[in-house]
């Protein structure tokens, strides 16, 4: 049966140069469904954002992610972020999680071996999706740990190396 491994971390850590890269090397990949949102949310002047709808964002992202896991995938796929980071993000503002993302069977969708993108400031910029300060990206992955850990994953940390050598890591583990 193919799986689909998760690749998480804080804002800033490199995911989406990573999915670029293991998508160039031939591997199927999703794009992050959050930063499409955003996206989609800031072009039609919604508030439904992190920062300013964090319930509403979360609902948004779950919906479209549900779509993306009812998907068929014919290999092992990687996604940009995966369903228990919205359990991250409503914890970092102390939000009660719904109990249809609480309940959620993770694993009947996702591989159990999640490839996590540890801080490196030194790549840490600010976009328009990325508003957060570095402090809050740290209170993010810490977050992102508890709630992979409590849930059962294993966490592969992906070395803060070039993006070759983080295709390769990634090549070892699966």
């Amino acid at each position: 049966m193919h799986k689909r491994y998760i690749i998480t971390g804080a804002p800033g850590t490199g995911k989406t140069s990573l999915i670029h890269t293991l998508e160039e090397n031939g591997y199927s990949c999703f794009e992050e469904i959050s930063r499409k949102t955003i996206i989609h949310q800031q072009k039609i002047k919604s508030n439904k954002t992190p920062w300013e709808d964090l319930s509403g964002f979360a609902d948004l992202v779950y919906q479209q992610t549900i779509k993306e896991l009812d998907s068929f995938i014919s290999e092992n796929t990687f996604v940009d972020r995966g369903l228990p980071d919205i359990i991250a993000y409503l914890k970092t503002k102390s939000y009660s999680i719904p109990e249809y993302i609480s309940k959620f069977p993770f694993k009947t969708y996702y591989s159990s071996t999640v490839f996590f993108l540890p801080l490196w400031k030194e790549i840490y910029v600010n976009d328009p999706q990325r508003p957060q300060s570095y402090p809050e990206a740290e209170h993010i992955h810490y977050y992102l740990t508890e709630v992979y850990l409590n849930l059962g994953f294993t966490i592969k940390i992906v070395p803060k190396t070039t993006l070759t050598k983080r295709v390769d890591f990634i090549r070892s583990i699966i």
